[in-house]
């Protein structure tokens, strides 16, 4: 029997991802197929893999795997994972927590350390671990926890790893595009986002970068079934002969491409620069409306999202309800442990504008006020225009 589906898609998604996405990649995606083994398709690879290996800053090619990137990042356990290797991981969240799950499921001997939910890990405390565990192999964080709104220091973490010689996997998911990324220059080994955080495209495909010494390490995986879905080993194939090994999801590559372009058009630190303005200026709205922030202190804020301490008699559930039915407005609330504690404003890539922000604050603020929690619009709305426009150096 044939149904029907009820679509309910709010006008602005402003969720931790996905977001809505750019208009051009809509459009991209409705394009014909084209054939994957032919040089149609592999041109239209080639410059999604230049785009992207710029937009990592590094000089190898970037995987664009089919699946989300919650793939990837098992894709990275499964290849640099001996069973027994000690793992250390890096918890200031829900998915970061998870991950020590992924690690020991593919053997790791793991050391799981969480943060407060609230805050960081700073590199202090990394070498205090590093230290403790002289023999960890592999050490895994994420980049910038949208559960929580908080971001963990990429560059610092990394560079000291590298120095040690302890693999990184690094989940940066809503981090890649809107904030700071050297993959090479950082010394990273892997970096895994996606397409439909920062980026501004759709949901389905895990983006990962992958170092020299993580692929001398993946060629020398004997631990593991070469054939498996979860082996890079198989891309071999792309990197030497523009040959990929499965039949990829073309239409979520046309909008990947689109949103590249877009990227390219704006430039790549501007795009970034953007998401900084966006975050700053939704922060500064938040605490001008005389709203609470989750995260302690703006050093550990993510660019991406903007966690907002749910108050005293308020429902969230009940709020983000009213915001998706008459407002138009899709956010989201806290994950695990921090449900009903928090709501989350996503800020990026389509979404990552000043107009974006200040329509997800008016609609917040209505609704707020309408549920007996009168806030200050007109403070809110000044500090979130004047934070958007000051100089970044402040």
């Amino acid at each position: 029997m044939p149904s029907t589906f009820h679509t309910r898609i709010p006008e602005l998604m402003m969720a931790s991802g996905p977001c809505s996405v750019y208009p051009q990649v809509l459009r991209a995606m409705g394009q014909q197929m084209v054939h994957h083994r032919t040089d149609n398709f592999v041109e239209l690879l080639l410059s999604i893999s230049g785009d992207l290996s710029e937009l990592f800053h590094t000089k190898n090619r970037v995987l664009p795997v089919e699946g989300e990137s919650i793939l990837g990042l098992e894709m990275a356990a499964y290849n640099l994972v001996r069973p027994g290797d000690v793992c250390i991981n890096l918890a200031t969240g829900y998915y970061g927590s998870g991950y020590q799950k992924v690690l020991r499921g593919w053997g790791g001997d793991v050391v799981n350390v969480e943060t407060p939910y609230n805050t960081s890990f700073t590199i202090g405390q990394v070498r205090d671990l590093l230290d403790a565990h002289p023999d960890a192999k592999v050490l895994a964080f994420v980049h910038s926890e949208t559960p929580s709104a908080s971001e963990n220091p990429l560059r610092e973490i990394c560079e000291e790893c590298h120095r040690r010689g302890v693999f990184t996997i690094v989940d940066s998911v809503s981090g890649v595009g809107g904030s700071p990324l050297e993959f090479d220059d950082w010394g990273c080994d892997v970096v895994v986002t996606g397409t439909q955080k920062c980026l501004g495209a759709s949901p389905g495909l895990s983006l990962v970068a992958l170092s020299d010494r993580a692929w001398q390490r993946i060629d020398e995986n004997d631990w593991r079934y070469d054939r498996s879905y979860l082996s890079f080993k198989p891309w071999h194939g792309w990197l030497e002969r523009d040959y990929v090994p499965y039949t990829p999801s073309i239409s979520l590559l046309y909008g990947l491409k689109a949103a590249l372009d877009i990227i390219d058009d704006e430039g790549r630190q501007n795009v970034i620069d953007r998401h900084m303005r966006s975050a700053r200026a939704c922060r500064a709205g938040i605490r001008g409306m005389g709203l609470d922030l989750w995260v302690d202190r703006d050093e550990n804020m993510a660019n991406s999202v903007t966690a907002v301490t749910v108050p005293d008699g308020i429902d969230d559930i009940a709020l983000r309800g009213m915001l998706d039915d008459e407002y138009g407005l899709h956010i989201s609330g806290g994950l695990g442990q921090e449900a009903g504690r928090l709501m989350r404003i996503g800020h990026m890539g389509y979404t990552a504008t000043l107009e974006k922000v200040l329509t997800a604050l008016s609609c917040l603020g209505s609704a707020m006020t309408r549920m007996g929690h009168p806030v200050d619009m007109t403070q809110g709305f000044a500090a979130a225009s004047e934070a958007y426009a000051a100089p970044l150096s402040e």
